[in-house]
């Protein structure tokens, strides 16, 4: 009986996700860098309460970042389920037809093919996918359009109503598609953007209260893309400098407007081939360039530093004057580079007490107690709150939100004590000064009253 309602159930429940119709759809997947941007526009009608929107395994297991949107306003995503074969997120609606705008990034998606190629060589990519909208509801009408980096393209997968037309491939329109349609697309094409990654990036914020932030970024580079194969030659590269390569080694990181006492080295030392420019929509631009070309395979570390006034980030309320809002940012500076995994430690004022920390995605946290300068454990030190995630794009632009009280007598504990210090310097090498000039005075009446006796033995002899 149990195993009657069960069925029964299963049917109810997949007689209603096929009553939801996609009655147009449009994506546009973007492979014109080293980072896939997908983005699909959707009209759905008879829709429950929610709508479900689904991923290929093989390319859930790349997605860096997701939002969905109806008519300009952020819809909440519930998070993921996967059974195996795709993962499916839920995206709750109040209407029964709504216009869905879905945005995602993914990562490591583009495969190398082949995998290795010698310094002459332009480096070509496989780009695997699907040429219909994969999703659990039938399609009345979509069609779909492929951006590549170049019009070389080597091969790609045809189906009928499929069109060139200079870097872009446009498949459809398609008519009535079921659901769980999945159409096998390969795209094999040229793409030589710099395939820069950070494996690792750490940030460190120290957070101050007596005028500026100090901001420290730790970066160990790496090139992903085809490995070089058959070794450097350094004269080829000069004389092919202004070919096309998959080689880079300029990158543009964008600083604040405000940023001061900026500096770019690595554990030789300051690296002087970089150029600071004021860009009217990004701010200040930082190109920095490394020692050496990176080409596949090839990496390198190097370090980013500089201040912002505190007033840019720290922000104080008049009805709470002893509570901090520290607001941050928890990505990358670089354009179309990606970090497999990134750490930030926000360093706060001795003192700090009841932190709170709003993440605006997922990320995995700790803290700890660092002691530096004129630190004690007597103050507590200072309070460390890590942050670890991984998979992060120039997408993830959203501010970290640190809160936390401090009392404004603790701004001159530290003034403090250094008066103190060198007042208890200042005494003890004044008592060191009289005591010694007591002494080398009772020594010199010492030495004059044995000349004295010794004058007096020699007269009485």
């Amino acid at each position: 009986m149990s195993g009657m309602f069960l069925v029964a159930l299963l049917a109810v429940c997949f007689a209603a996700v096929q009553a939801v119709v996609n009655t147009d759809v449009s994506q546009v997947i973007d492979a014109t860098t080293s980072i896939v941007r997908y983005s699909v526009d959707i009209k759905a009608t008879e829709l429950n309460g929610e709508y479900e929107l689904i991923f290929a395994d093989a390319w859930a297991s790349h997605l860096a970042h997701l939002s969905v949107s109806s008519k300009g306003k952020p819809l909440s995503v519930l998070p993921p389920v996967s059974n195996g074969n795709f993962t499916t997120w839920t995206i709750p609606v109040s209407t029964a037809s709504a216009t869905l705008k879905v945005q995602a990034v993914f990562t490591s998606l583009l495969t190398p093919y082949p995998a290795e190629i010698t310094q002459m060589e332009s480096q070509l990519v496989q780009l695997q996918g699907s040429h219909y909208f994969f999703s659990p509801y039938a399609t009345s009408n979509q069609k779909s359009v492929v951006k590549l980096a170049s019009a070389t393209i080597e091969s790609f997968t045809k189906v009928p109503g499929h069109s060139v037309r200079g870097s872009s491939i446009h498949f459809g329109p398609f008519k009535d598609v079921a659901a769980f349609e999945f159409s096998p697309m390969t795209v094999h094409y040229m793409n030589n953007y710099p395939f820069a990654k950070f494996s690792t990036m750490l940030r460190e914020v120290e957070v101050s209260h007596w005028g500026s932030i100090a901001f420290e970024d730790v970066y160990e580079l790496k090139h992903a893309g085809a490995a070089l194969k058959g070794g450097f030659s350094r004269f080829d590269y000069q004389m092919r400098r202004n070919a096309p390569s998959p080689s880079f080694r300029n990158l543009v990181a964008h600083l604040p407007v405000q940023a001061n006492n900026i500096y770019y080295r690595d554990q030789i030392g300051n690296i002087s081939t970089s150029d600071i420019r004021v860009s009217k929509e990004s701010g200040l631009e930082l190109d920095i360039q490394t020692r050496f070309p990176i080409f596949g395979g090839w990496q390198t570390q190097f370090y980013i530093g500089y201040s912002v006034p505190t007033e840019l980030a720290l922000f104080q309320f008049a009805e709470k004057p002893s509570e901090y809002h520290l607001r941050v940012k928890f990505n990358t500076m670089f354009k179309d580079v990606w970090v497999e995994d990134m750490s930030m430690k926000v360093i706060l004022p001795e003192g700090a007490e009841n932190i709170r920390v709003e993440l605006p995605y997922s990320a995995e946290e700790s803290r700890s107690v660092r002691y530096t300068y004129l630190d004690s454990t007597l103050n507590g030190g200072r309070p460390v709150v890590t942050l670890t995630a991984h998979n992060i794009v120039p997408e993830h632009d959203q501010d970290v939100r640190i809160t936390y009280t401090f009392s404004r007598s603790k701004l001159v504990l530290e003034p403090l004590m250094l008066v103190g210090i060198f007042f208890v310097l200042f005494v003890a090498a004044s008592l060191l000064a009289r005591t010694t000039g007591i002494t080398m005075s009772s020594v010199k009446k010492s030495a004059s009253a044995a000349a004295v006796q010794g004058e007096s033995n020699e007269k009485n002899e």
